[in-house]
């Protein structure tokens, strides 16, 4: 979840779970796979720079100074 591939791979892992034998369960589980697909994509063009919680990993929780 912390780079677009990982990302990607996620959303396509969870609409190959949803689909199913009805019309509306293949139509969402294709759209959910579509959506990691584009994640993907995303890591291999240099113009998009991915957002600062998945560049860095001291930013998140628990990262704060006591």
């Amino acid at each position: 979840m912390f780079s677009f591939i990982g990302r990607g791979v996620f959303y396509i892992f969870i609409g190959s779970v949803i689909v199913g034998d009805r019309w509306w369960k293949y139509t969402s589980g294709a759209l959910i796979g579509l959506v990691g697909l584009a994640y993907v994509v995303l890591e291999y063009i240099p113009s998009i720079e991915p957002p600062a919680n998945m560049r860095d990993a001291d930013a998140g929780w628990g990262a704060e100074q006591v």
